[in-house]
């Protein structure tokens, strides 16, 4: 037991490094290389007996290893792909999300002009406060009340 322990750590010593260039090259991510490696002497330690070419079977190992976990990724990303593909609103959806928008227009209609233009440039446009205020000629507290009042206030018509 203790002489397969040395072999074990003698055969890390000599081939660790190579395998983690190895793998990296493989990867492109170094802590993805570092596991794919660890992974590797896993496999040896769980084998019966040392191999007789080490380096080739490390390296055989490794590639086959990163080999699964490249298929494994490609897998979920297709799957992820298949739920967003999933998730795309049947033409009924669309006909309704397209109505609902322009209710909220509507609604955007009958809010005061300043508190509307802070909002739509708030929401949609994504400026800043500082910007905003500019825009409107009034302080940013101003702004930040306008912003806050008319979002109450559609939510409250919705």
């Amino acid at each position: 037991m203790e002489q397969a322990a040395v072999n074990l750590d003698e055969l890390y010593a000599a081939h660790s490094a190579y395998l983690n260039k190895y793998m990296y090259k493989l990867t492109r991510d170094r802590e993805d290389a570092a596991d794919l490696v660890q992974d590797i002497f896993l496999k040896l330690c769980l084998q019966g007996s040392l191999p007789d070419h080490p380096k080739a079977w490390l390296s055989q190992t490794g590639y086959r290893l990163f080999i699964d976990q490249w298929r494994r990724k490609q897998r979920l990303s297709q799957l992820q792909l298949e739920k967003a593909y999933c998730n795309i609103a049947a033409p009924e959806q669309a006909a309704l999300d397209r109505e609902f928008e322009r209710y909220v227009d509507r609604l955007l209609l009958r809010l005061n002009p300043r508190m509307r233009t802070a909002l739509y440039l708030r929401i949609y446009r994504h400026s800043s406060y500082e910007e905003i205020a500019r825009m409107l000629d009034c302080s940013q507290n101003t702004v930040k009340t306008f912003i806050r009042r008319g979002k109450a206030q559609l939510s409250k018509w919705l």
